[in-house]
């Protein structure tokens, strides 16, 4: 049955979001590189060996139902119990049966962590919280390269930085990282080198924070191509991201992670 549970010892701090921890982590070390997954370099290591800390997100996947959602970690005790977050669904908690099957993913600086465990206890106060049995082992997978996802988020791509004249082309980003992008457009936007200005929005979750990212960007090549499923041509452009501000990357990475958690199909 759920109940009231006193306080966890090791505590996020209830007024903090996970996105207060993750400016915290950049501005006091250098900003996490977002890689690519290797195969070859996956492990087993304890949930204590991850050195994830209060406040990072996590993707909860509870029983057989498959639905997916994003909390934060607020502590564990090793050999006991990880506290995390209950998943909040239009400001309120979700239900969660004690006893249901448990998968957590992680994913933090160059590692992707997978592991599954059970809930144990269910609290509602001083804030909705879960215990979740502390897993027998963690699957660590090294991550390395330059992690490009795949999506499909319309963008804007303002003519040379150096032209007095504004000229605008529509875009779609066909797959992101966090130093660039792949451009889609029906008009070229110039040759390998030239400087433009991208505009582009994404959604960052849980709480559906709404990111708008101007940045300056360079051609790094272009080709043509064929529009999926149409025989029409297009033109494809690999660009670089130029002066990304600390927390604009910082979002980015988010997103990108939030990719990457929700379905690894679409790394590249």
């Amino acid at each position: 049955m759920n109940g009231d549970c006193s306080n966890p010892t090791l505590s996020a701090g209830s007024s903090r979001s996970w996105l207060y921890f993750r400016l915290q982590r950049i501005f006091q070390k250098v900003a996490l590189q977002v890689t690519e997954p290797d195969q070859s370099t996956i492990s087993i290591c304890s949930f204590e060996g991850t050195q994830l800390p209060p406040g990072e997100r996590l993707q909860l996947e509870l029983g057989s139902d498959g639905n997916q959602y994003y909390t934060t970690l607020i502590g564990f005790v090793p050999g006991h119990s990880v506290l995390v977050r209950t998943p909040l669904i239009q400001n309120l908690p979700i239900p969660v049966p004690e006893g249901a099957h448990v998968l957590l993913r992680a994913f933090s600086g160059r590692h992707a962590y997978t592991t599954e465990s059970h809930v144990e206890r269910v609290c509602r106060s001083p804030y909705p919280y879960i215990h979740i049995a502390y897993p027998a082992q963690v699957q660590q997978t090294l991550i390395r390269g330059a992690l490009r996802v795949r999506v499909a988020l319309p963008g804007i791509a303002s003519n040379s930085l150096d032209s007095d004249i504004s000229i605008t082309r529509a875009v779609v980003l066909s797959d992101l990282s966090i130093s660039g992008a792949q451009l889609e457009s029906e008009q070229s936007l110039g040759d390998p080198g030239e400087k433009f200005r991208l505009a582009f929005k994404f959604v960052v979750q849980p709480n559906n924070y709404e990111v708008k990212l101007a940045t300056p960007a360079q051609i790094q090549s272009v080709r043509k191509t064929k529009k999926k499923n149409s025989q029409e041509e297009i033109f494809s452009n690999g660009v670089s991201f130029n002066k990304l501000q600390a927390t604009e990357g910082l979002l980015l990475q988010s997103y990108i992670q939030q990719v990457l958690l929700a379905d690894r199909s679409r790394v590249i």
